[in-house]
């Protein structure tokens, strides 16, 4: 495989080792060659717990060696976080059930590039086929009225007045000069009041003001007192030419000797000669109207010049004032972005997401840095907000300032900026995640600001003077006219309109009118008295309000390269827009459409091609579910799971480029390849079915696949991984529903499988979720399921062939998906049997559910040969000490690529008797009895195991011991069983009473033990998501004390092997059951050949049949259960799926699952 020079430093050493392979206490025979990738320590930082493991380059065996590998197993070991906490969320683990892949990514070092189509015009920044536009209506700009009522009262003195005097008062130019908008702050102190002769207690009732020529088209005032809330108090156009009379209503204006009277006046389309004033500095502020903001309702944008940003390298500051839309926000949104010229985010804002979180985003080195925090209403919507975003690469340093003030900071964000090929304000790249809100003084300065420099400038329309001017890269001020670009070709998209703002909505560029010394406030003379004193006359007006309607863009494309660049962008209307009048209440009064000279537009595509890129295809080696992370410990030194991926043989050579892992857990990721010859060569894997697949929608997404052998290829095999999800609808499919898989060959059922999976059994238990609840091929903290079905039957090596996977339809859920077809060369050897694993005595973790044993050693064992296995020969026993033999001969002839499970008979005290602490090793090998076997190095392997752990008392005095179990809300799920081991039962109970704790006293002569406790509800004596209550098991000593006790959140079952030593002999030799209710329990489950199931509760024979999905009885037979022997059935020459084994007898009938793999 190939890979860019750039990755080299990436590489992790190649760690080759010539040692027996070893994982989880087995050690198979054969030089194995280790690759290190992934490592706990890279990870464990609370700095980076945020980071998965990543896509990252590897060094593996080269692929010109001629050295030959049989195997290649992958060990994905996970450990929780001992320094910090899982992506810092509080829990050491990962507190979820996350899917984890483990993905290959083969670069094949082909070039190709992709068809794209781009449509040649756009309008308003969208597709479309045919459509009119207007670009010069008749009567000028389109725009809407607003028809607006408005009321005031005219007084008439009748009664006793006061009326207020100025003092010192000048008549000025600087408070009523024509403009399309003013607003005036200021303040009336109490101590001016006073002296004005402001009577405290009586109504304010008219407001007056000696002006000269005086015309506002909308004047609106506000007031209010001390720290109170504003009142407006008069609102109606004004023209006078010489005294204003503003009449108030009521009792609104009422001083209360104390406070100062605050106001604040707003004039729409003011015009005056002059008008009184007094000076009040300090006390005084005006606004003027200077240009307006931009609007974006969606689909709407605005490019900036990429030239801009030559100069940008480690600093930035991006600043606006921004007033988000409230009827929309939160929602999936992006200010603005921007892109390298690889389609990389450099720079961008969600303001915010739809969680109501900003994110900021700055800088890109294989990833950008990013800072987040929650927000407010008011942070986002329906204010005006100044917001600066600043990033310092050099100091690592990235702020969000929101008014002048740091709002959120994150550290060690050393990310430089690289090339920016475009940007855009008002959208993210390629037209996603379209902010809706007003925007208004957009800039980007190539420095990092400081928050005072930001505070002192952030309401400044005006940069002339600024420290940094220098640095100043883009400025946008949404001055001009609708249809006209921003300044250095800020070319608009889509109908995003300027707006100028209201008198009342202003606050940018204050200033104080005559400057600081005299700062000019109107000289308001104040009319006071009771209301008898006055009387009022109503008067009404209606005042029409103009709001331009913005046009649409119209935008042209051609193409350059391998790209498409803007030709020209025009701006017009819809030959239907209509011009609307609105009364108040927004209801609609009338409406026309506007005229002019139409043209008519006839879209048509572009084609082009993308850039060239290499050709990489992903395979997925393994799939893995995180265990849920509450509470939960993995140990200091982890836990494995081993997967065979022997079959990428041909993939993992040279550099080899992985994606593994999340950021729930730590992961330590190696892979073994073990020298020796292959079963069969793998020539070549082709990947096919690889996504997220909706049930509703299976049958269209994922079709049959159609496969051409190659030469040399002659043996096929099928690989799938498909693990449901999705849940709260209908038949909660696909997490929780059982549905059956089947794989077509030809168009033919081959395999059909119910695909729930058992997971009460799972060995890393009690987890802090659901654990316990069987799920759609998968479970938390376990490897999803791997089905490999063997074609070779099905097809032939020199004609195509096509396979096909079905699921039961539903609407609702969905499947991750992965098909895979490995090709094989024909069988390497004719005779050869493999030993594959050491099941028990082992100290592995994953099978810690029936480990420490005291039953006899079992082992698993395939046939590598072509010609069937009819006979092999073990030698075997714990290290050190005298071997024993075993020949096996199978009941039926094992075929190339079969594996059983073979029980070695072993009654070596040395086996069981001695410390529990000691750490042993168990030989195994195994060859062929003819003698014939032709890869030796296969045969041999040891398990690391400790011994089950001894009971006794003092002086071995006493052998009885008490088995004390308190049983939940649910007794009759609870049942327990003893057995010897030799599998016959010594004890065994079923209960009835809920709630109730119960003590056996049995007494037991010496020897290796294993006591069982089950629950036929599969959620163990206590589980926190149930309504069972909680119970306990517990082995208690007479004399009081324990010898052990038992986990209650155990699942399905919880068994615990024990040695017992007594210089006793009980009497009674007989089995001792107590009220048995009927029950059937199955093991190995899944197996892959002989199952064993226990049948208790019944008095007499019974019947047994084992039944496939398809409702077919396969096997039969009558049992005896009385006789304290296990029922043990042949599935050896059954199809893998699920089956159903049903006993029914005179006490009633019991079924249980049985999978066969």
């Amino acid at each position: 495989m190939k890979y860019p020079s750039i990755f080299r430093l990436l590489f992790a050493a190649l760690v080759i080792s010539l040692i027996n392979l070893e994982y989880g206490g087995f050690h198979a025979q054969g030089d194995t060659t280790w690759v290190s990738t992934y490592t706990w320590e890279a990870q464990n930082n609370p700095e980076t717990n945020y980071d998965s493991p990543g896509r990252r380059w590897f060094q593996f065996p080269e692929s010109d060696s001629d050295v030959e590998y049989r195997k290649v197993l992958m060990y994905h070991k996970l450990k929780c976080f001992d320094q910090g906490t899982a992506g810092g969320l509080g829990y050491a683990c990962g507190e979820w059930d996350y899917l984890t892949y483990s993905y290959l990514f083969d670069h094949t070092g082909e070039l190709d590039s992709t068809m794209y189509t781009h449509p040649y015009y756009k309008i308003n920044n969208q597709e479309f086929e045919t459509d009119t536009l207007i670009f010069s209506p008749v009567n000028g700009a389109p725009h809407d009225t607003y028809n607006t009522e408005y009321s005031r009262i005219n007084l008439d003195i009748v009664g006793e007045v006061t009326t207020t005097i100025n003092p010192e008062t000048e008549q000025v130019q600087d408070l009523i000069s024509a403009t399309n908008a003013r607003r005036l702050t200021f303040t009336i102190t109490a101590q001016e009041l006073s002296t004005m002769g402001v009577v405290p207690g009586l109504p304010i009732k008219r407001i007056g003001w000696n002006v000269e020529s005086f015309q506002s088209d909308l004047l609106t005032l506000k007031v209010s007192q001390g720290e109170g809330e504003w009142q407006q108090v008069y609102a109606y156009p004004v023209e006078i030419t010489d005294f204003l009379e503003l009449n108030l209503e009521g009792d609104e204006m009422v001083w209360d000797s104390e406070s100062d009277l605050h106001f604040d006046l707003s004039l729409d389309g003011v015009d005056g000669v002059s008008s009184d004033a007094v000076s009040s500095p300090t006390l005084v502020e005006v606004f003027d109207a200077d240009g307006g903001y931009v609007r974006f309702d969606g689909l709407d944008k605005i490019s900036i010049d990429p030239d801009l940003f030559t100069d940008l390298n480690n600093e930035v500051t991006i600043e606006c004032l921004l007033k988000g839309d409230a009827d929309y926000l939160p929602a999936n949104t992006t200010i603005f972005e921007a892109v390298n010229f690889s389609g990389q985010r450099e720079i961008n804002v969600h303001m915010p997401w739809s969680n109501s979180r900003i994110y900021w985003d700055a800088g890109y080195d294989g990833g950008y840095d990013r800072i987040d925090q929650a927000a407010l209403e008011n942070d986002f919507e329906g204010v005006w907000v100044h917001w600066a975003f600043v990033k310092n690469a050099s100091t690592g340093v990235m702020k969000m300032v929101r008014n002048g003030v740091v709002w959120h900071e994150g550290m060690d964000k050393d990310n430089s900026f690289g090339n920016i090929a475009k940007m855009f304000l008002g959208s993210g790249n390629n037209d996603v995640y379209s902010y809706r809100g007003d925007v208004e003084n957009f800039r980007v300065w190539s420095t990092a600001l400081d928050e005072s420099t930001i505070s002192e400038w952030m309401f400044k329309s005006d940069t002339e003077g600024h420290p940094s001017s220098e640095d100043l890269i883009v400025e946008f001020d949404f001055n001009g006219e609708n249809g006209t670009s921003e300044n250095v070709n800020g070319d608009y998209f889509g109908n995003a309109g300027r707006y100028d703002f209201t008198a009342s909505e202003l606050f940018l560029d204050g200033y104080v009118p005559g400057g600081e010394d005299l700062a000019y406030r109107p000289a308001f003379v104040l009319t006071q008295g009771p209301e008898e004193s006055f009387e009022a006359i109503a008067e009404y007006v209606t005042v029409e309000t103009i709001q331009l309607i913005p046009p649409v863009s119209l935008s042209s494309w051609e193409v350059q390269g391998n790209g498409v660049v803007l030709q020209n962008v025009e701006y017009g209307w819809p030959a239907n827009q209509l011009e609307v009048v609105y009364n108040q209440l927004g209801d609609t009064i009338s409406y026309s459409t506007i005229s002019g000279e139409t043209m008519e537009i006839e879209n048509n595509q572009l084609e082009y091609f993308g850039e060239p890129f290499e050709v990489v295809d992903r395979y997925e080696l393994g799939r893995y579910i995180t265990p849920y992370g509450i509470n939960l410990s993995l140990g200091d030194d982890g836990w494995t799971w081993v997967y065979d991926v022997t079959d990428y043989l041909p993939l993992l050579r040279d550099s080899v480029e992985l994606e593994c892992g999340n950021w729930q857990e730590l992961l330590d990721l190696k892979f073994a390849f073990i020298e020796g010859t292959p079963p069969r060569d793998i020539k070549r894997v082709e990947a096919f079915w690889n996504g997220t697949y909706y049930l509703n929608t299976w049958d269209d997404q994922v079709m049959s696949h159609e496969y051409s052998p190659e030469p040399g290829e002659e043996m096929f095999r099928l690989v799938t991984r498909a693990s449901g999800h999705g849940f709260g609808t209908g038949n909660n499919c696909g997490e929780f529903c059982y549905n059956i898989h089947s794989v077509l060959v030809d168009s033919t059922a081959i395999w059909s499988w119910e695909i729930m999976q058992e997971c009460a059994d799972n060995p890393l238990y009690p987890q802090g979720g659901t654990w316990i609840y069987d799920r759609a091929a998968w479970c938390p903290g376990a490897p999803v399921a791997t089905q490999r079905f063997e074609l070779t039957p099905y097809v032939s090596a020199d004609e195509t062939f096509d396979v096909e996977y079905d699921i039961t339809h539903d609407p609702y859920g969905n499947y991750r998906m992965e098909g895979q077809i490995i090709s094989y060369s024909s069988p390497n050897m004719s005779h050869d049997v493999e030993l594959m694993d050491i099941l028990a005595p082992n100290n592995r973790k994953t099978l810690s559910r029936w480990n420490p044993v005291c039953e006899d050693p079992i082992v698993e064992i395939r046939n590598n040969g072509y010609e069937p296995l009819v006979s092999c020969t073990f030698t075997y026993g714990v290290s050190g000490e005298d071997l024993s033999t075993y020949v096996f001969t199978p009941n039926t002839p094992m075929e190339f690529l079969e594996t059983r499970s073979v029980s070695l008979p072993y009654d070596a005290s040395v086996y069981t008797v001695g410390d529990d602490e000691d750490l042993l090793q168990f030989d195994v090998s195994v060859e062929l009895s003819n003698g014939l076997d032709e890869e030796i190095t296969n045969g041999s392997a040891h398990s690391a195991f400790r011994r089950p752990p001894t009971w006794a008392y003092n002086d071995l005095d006493d052998n009885r011991v008490i088995v004390w179990v308190k049983t939940n809300n649910v007794p009759s799920e609870t049942s327990i069983v003893l057995n010897n081991s030799e599998g016959a039962v010594v004890w065994a109970r079923a209960y009835s009473e809920a709630n109730t704790i119960h003590r056996d006293t049995i007494e037991l002569n010496e020897g290796c033990y294993r006591f069982t406790v089950n629950d036929s509800g599969d959620d163990g004596l206590s589980f926190w998501a149930n309504n069972d209550g909680g119970g306990y098991a517990r082995f208690k000593k007479v004399a009081g004390g324990n010898f052990t006790m038992l986990e209650d959140d155990f699942g399905k079952s919880i068994s615990y092997a024990f040695r017992f030593e007594t210089n006793l002999i009980t009497e009674h030799e007989e089995i001792l059951v107590h009220h048995e209710t009927p029950s059937v329990d199955v093991f190995p489950n899944p197996t892959n050949g002989i199952v064993r199931a226990k049948i208790t509760g019944f008095n007499s024979n019974v019947h047994w049949s084992l039944i496939n999905t398809l409702g077919q009885t396969v096997l039969s037979g009558e049992f005896n259960p009385k006789a304290n022997k296990l029922l043990l059935i042949d599935m050896v020459g059954l199809s893998d799926g699920m089956y159903s084994l049903f006993v029914s007898g005179e006490e009633g009938q019991m079924s249980s699952w049985v999978v066969k793999k």
